[in-house]
């Protein structure tokens, strides 16, 4: 803990000078129900902003707990319009969807993964949400409370790392509406529009809309169209019930279709390896792996001709979701919730997988001499050759089709002594998966050309092999079709209860706790070719856990707020679907098919403090965590097939800080600034990659020179790899932004001029966990100008300035066209892009 104190003084001197943080603003109305905060820049401090992170309304700064807060007038003045814009504002959060807005995965204090579910679960007005929230309509949003640490005392499931709570926009006692359009290159387009207000006495109503367009701002090499296209339309609407008496409730509907285009990654190809050469007849003495930043490249895709209707290429869903809550106060203390939620969504994927130029090629594995001798030459005998080969084709064809219920009842008492609150929970999840390839007409042919290159190839390899007499391919191509299908039930139980002690008027101890039990079900149905009857696999499993979260805070004075908390946190197991379960099958020594839970043991000490008049708020959270079982992605052998799995890898452990300060030295200036630091490392653990890694480096080939991990099975598997010591993927150590807003009125009316920028600086971060190849430091600066009031703004606006290119995400993957050599790949970051903001309300 002495260094991580150290870090966290640190950090607080290096950026104090600069002045203050994301956390945003409340918003004041003026008599007329116009914000103030727009009309003349005054955002009010962080202790006038009502948050409920522990179910229950508290203010920002004087919650126990570490609570980063956009408002939606911190979204409306930096001109944010998505999820993923909003995160960077917010400290110790990492939310990229580079690869696509279906594929978003949230990153809380550096625990991240890439396969399976986030640490990191969002709730709409406290109910569970499932689904991409990439391209959610943030005009709907009143505040995003971003809760940081296990949050699954009180949350519950897929909350150890923290939880994001969307807090929507609901109608009050006077109509007010707004229209909103954005526009700028690439032909991006942006229009939304919404009204809310009182129908009757108690009936509040609420509507929004929206539709964006985006034409895609890269352009594939290999047919000069652009690539990366998106749009997207929603509707939402919500009933409010408050007559003033004892019962209130909210009902909301939200509906949302995307379709969005084949994704703007690139492939690195095997060329580029340029570490741990192999001399292997595969690598032929190149590179095995590639170390470094990854660097952004040219798109080269056929996608269009994978699929029988190019018009169908891309990503496609539909999301339904409908919650309602439900209130009464049964007496002046005693408080009774009801949360009831339903999503439902459908997702389709038609996507080239390997991001190449190239389909339905042949892989070529491996030669060997088969039969007796036909021959001899100056060498010795000359054998026929076996040509081993395959059809392969990356592709994205599938359909998921999810729908989930839940439901939360607690009951709460408020006193002056002590705070109880006792609930229950319940949520069930039905999925079901399945593939839905239609090759194109020509597939047969091109497959059956590539198969023909590559016996030129092999008979080309043979003429200059003296052993060598001819090549004699032991299987023709073939066209994937695969039709497989993976049925997933999720049902979770729980019970929570907490209690707040107020031992003094300033010290005050809270004890949380849940117990869960989650059962997952999962059937995975193989329609393996040529059979007429699917192979079928039934799996079960569950978890219990009971995870304790402990509070002590001290206020020494109004201004100044101290808090400690122990934690646990727990993110549930499961299984690897349907490919795992089919390599089960050939090797059922290697129990890949589930994998268990992850626990999360987090310790924190924060102090959240008000100076000036609040002038100026400085918050400092320092927290260390350590975890078991860690879910970390990696490649299993199952010859002759490469799977990607989620394993119980080893133990890891974070040490960081996270600094957030707001410092408003006029009316007329604001800096906002925050500082993040994730200092992650496993503390033990295997990798099979790793030790594939390991073998070749001594020798320059891959023959268990290391070590055989599984010497009882037949062959040699590369003893596995220590990960201890290595930083976890996708886990940046250092992230930095700063904000500045100046803002002055103009003449004696009630326009103001305003402008601004921020700057967001992000350090490298690894793709892998053997610390290798990574997606490197970026610096990224927004500027903003304009001129507005309470009911008109024109605001325009230049994102990534100084056009960085740093490449936004990064993945190990293997390239089909190499007979699976290990490549990369990685998704572009949006370079700089001129725009206008519109807007008209009342």
């Amino acid at each position: 803990m002495r260094a991580l104190l150290r870090a966290g003084l640190l950090a607080a001197s290096i950026l104090t000078p600069l002045a203050v943080p994301s956390i945003a603003s409340a918003q004041v109305r003026d008599t007329d129900g116009n914000p103030e905060a727009e009309q003349a820049g005054a955002e009010p401090s962080g202790n006038m902003i009502i948050v409920t992170a522990r179910k229950r309304e508290e203010t920002l700064q004087n919650v126990p707990t570490s609570v980063s807060v956009a408002t939606a007038e911190t979204i409306a003045r930096l001109g944010l319009d998505s999820v993923a814009d909003i995160a960077k504002t917010t400290p110790g959060l990492v939310f990229d969807d580079s690869f696509g807005r279906s594929s978003n995965s949230p990153v809380i204090r550096g625990q991240a993964n890439l396969l399976g579910d986030s640490g990191v679960a969002f709730f709409i007005d406290g109910i569970y949400y499932t689904g991409s929230i990439a391209d959610y309509d943030v005009d709907t949003i009143e505040r995003i409370e971003v809760v940081k640490g296990p949050q699954s005392a009180l949350y519950g499931r897929n909350t150890y790392s923290g939880a994001i709570n969307i807090i929507s926009k609901m109608p009050g006692d006077n109509w007010e509406g707004r229209i909103t359009a954005d526009i700028s290159e690439f032909d991006r387009y942006e229009v939304t529009a919404g009204i809310r207000g009182p129908i009757s006495d108690g009936l509040g109503v609420g509507i929004n809309g929206r539709y964006y367009d985006f034409g895609g701002e890269f352009i594939n090499q290999f047919d000069g169209k652009p690539v990366g296209d998106q749009m997207s339309y929603s509707v939402s609407g919500v009933l409010n019930w408050d007559d003033g008496g004892p019962f209130t409730a909210a009902l909301r509907g939200y509906f949302n279709r995307t379709d969005d285009g084949q994704p703007a990654i690139f492939a690195q190809g095997t060329q580029f390896n340029n570490v741990l050469p192999d001399d292997s007849a595969l690598y032929g003495g190149g590179g095995r792996y590639f170390s470094g930043p990854i660097r952004p490249r040219p798109i080269n895709t056929d996608y269009r001709r994978q699929f029988r209707d190019p018009d169908d290429v891309g990503i496609e869903g539909d999301t339904y979701n409908v919650s309602l809550r439900m209130e009464y106060e049964l007496t002046d203390q005693f408080t009774l919730t009801s949360l009831s939620g339903f999503n439902d969504r459908t997702l389709t994927q038609l996507t080239d997988g390997d991001y190449g130029p190239n389909s339905f090629q042949t892989a070529r594995f491996s030669r060997f001499p088969i039969g007796a001798p036909v021959g001899f030459g100056p060498r010795g005998p000359r054998f026929p050759f076996g040509f081993v080969g395959s059809t392969v084709d990356f592709s994205f064809a599938n359909r998921q089709e999810t729908r989930d219920y839940s439901q939360e009842l607690r009951l709460s008492y408020l006193s002056d002594r002590f705070d109880v609150i006792v609930g229950g929970y319940y949520f069930n999840q039905d999925d079901d998966s399945f593939s839905i390839r239609e090759v194109p007409d020509d597939a047969a042919a091109r497959a059956a050309a590539s198969f023909g290159q590559a016996i030129a190839i092999e008979r080309a390899i043979c003429t200059a092999n003296p052993n060598c007499a001819s090549v004699v391919p032991l299987f023709g191509p073939s066209v994937p079709n695969s039709r497989n299908e993976s049925l997933l039930d999720i049902r979770n139980i729980a019970a929570f209860g907490a209690v707040e002690l107020h031992v003094t008027p300033t010290i005050n101890i809270g004890f949380e706790g849940r117990y869960a039990e989650e059962r997952i079900r999962q059937s995975a149905f193989i329609f393996n070719q040529g059979s007429p009857r699917p192979a079928s696999i039934d799996a079960e499993a569950t978890f219990r856990e009971f995870t304790p979260r402990v509070t002590v805070d001290w206020q020494p004075n109004p201004d100044t707020l101290i808090y400690g908390i122990y934690a646990e946190g727990q993110k549930p197991g499961g299984f690897n679907g349907s490919l795992a379960v089919r390599a089960v099958q050939n090797d059922p020594t290697l129990d890949i098919d589930v994998f268990d839970a992850e626990d999360n043991t987090s310790y924190e000490l924060g102090i959240k403090n008000r100076f000036l008049d609040d002038a100026l708020v400085v918050n400092l959270a320092l927290f260390h965590n350590e975890i078991e079982g860690y879910q970390l992605t990696q490649n299993v052998s199952v010859p002759p097939n490469q799977v990607s799995v989620v394993r119980n890898a080893g133990n890891a452990r974070i040490n960081g800080a996270e600094l957030e300060i707001l410092a408003r030295p006029s009316r007329n200036f604001a800096v906002t600034a925050n500082y993040a630091l994730a200092d992650t490392k496993f503390t033990s653990g295997f990798d099979e990659n790793q030790g594939v890694l390991n073998d070749v480096a001594d020798d320059r080939l891959v023959n268990c020179s290391t070590g055989d991990q599984f010497p009882e099975i037949r062959g040699c598997q590369s003893l596995f790899g220590s990960i201890r010591g290595q930083r976890i993927p996708r886990a940046p150590v250092h992230r930095v932004f700063v904000d500045v807003d100046y803002r002055q009125p103009l003449g004696d009316g009630d326009w103001e001029f305003f402008a601004g920028g921020n700057v967001t600086f992000t350090s490298e971060a690894f793709v892998q966990v053997s610390n290798l190849a990574s997606y490197g430091d970026s610096t990224v600066v927004d500027l903003r100008v304009g001129l507005g009031n309470g009911f008109y703004k024109i605001q325009g606006y230049v994102d990534n300035a100084t056009d960085e290119d740093a490449t936004a995400q990064g993945l190990r993957f293997a390239d089909g066209d190499a007979s699976f050599r290990r490549s990369f790949i990685g998704g572009l970051r949006p370079g700089r892009r001129f725009g206008v903001i519109v807007s008209a309300g009342f």
